[in-house]
């Protein structure tokens, strides 16, 4: 029995090992966990981040799609608090309760939801009810915009999108743009999936690893610091960047 358990423990560390050599090291991460106008908070396991709710100085949950993960120390630490084989695009709250989106209406607003919480995403439960608080129905005048991800709108009215430019047959997102016009890029270029507004009004972008040239191959990029594309999300220090 003893050697039974053994060997699982073994093979738990092979297959721990093997997750890690997915993703380079922290002194050879080409993206930091810091820059002058952003924080930046990196999934724990290499697969692209969703989508994300919370508050960097309180609770923060991510969404790989499968698993949902939560931290309360700004990235530093991260517990699995949902596993399922359907993917969570995203995480909202409505009133004292948190739910998982597993659907995305022309990939701007969440709908679908499946699990909830009401303890802060510690636990959850499935959800089967129907809840008009979680309808988008702009033809009916039934917006909810805290559904809506890409674009998100602030409480001035200023609005931020994706900046999404086609490149040779993909689409590549340097950055977001306001509504004005303006142009927010990112330290780094990544896949851009989400974007979140905390109550404090700052900007969570949540997204692929960094992204590299694939220059000579068929590929039109490769991940520069892992092979699933890592997550992560970038926070913006100030409110309304």
């Amino acid at each position: 029995m003893k050697l039974l358990a053994y060997c699982l423990l073994a093979l738990a560390a092979l297959a721990c090992s093997r997750a890690d050599t997915s993703v380079v090291s922290p002194e050879n991460d080409t993206v930091a966990n810091e820059y002058p106008d952003w924080y930046v908070l990196k999934a724990p396991v290499d697969r692209e981040i969703e989508g994300v709710w919370g508050d960097i100085d309180r609770t923060i949950l991510i969404s790989t799609m499968a698993t949902l993960y939560r931290s309360t120390d700004r990235g530093q630490h991260w517990e699995s608090v949902k596993r399922q084989s359907i993917g969570m695009l995203g995480i909202v709250q409505y009133n004292d309760t948190l739910f998982t989106m597993s659907g995305l209406r022309n990939s701007k607003v969440l709908n679908n939801p499946d699990n909830y919480s009401v303890d802060d995403g510690k636990t959850w439960y499935p959800y089967r009810r129907y809840n008009p608080g979680l309808e988008y129905q702009p033809s009916q005048s039934v917006v909810n915009r805290y559904l809506e991800i890409n674009p998100v709108l602030a409480s001035n009215g200023a609005s931020y999108t994706i900046n999404e430019v086609p490149i040779k047959g993909y689409i590549e997102t340097p950055g977001i743009v306001t509504n004005t016009g303006r142009r927010i890029d990112l330290p780094h270029l990544h896949q851009l999936n989400s974007l979140y507004l905390d109550k404090q009004q700052r900007l969570y972008i949540a997204g692929t690893d960094a992204v590299c040239s694939r220059a000579g191959t068929n590929e039109p990029f490769a991940f520069c610091n892992s092979k699933g594309g890592r997550g992560i999300v970038y926070v913006s220090k100030r409110p309304l960047p």
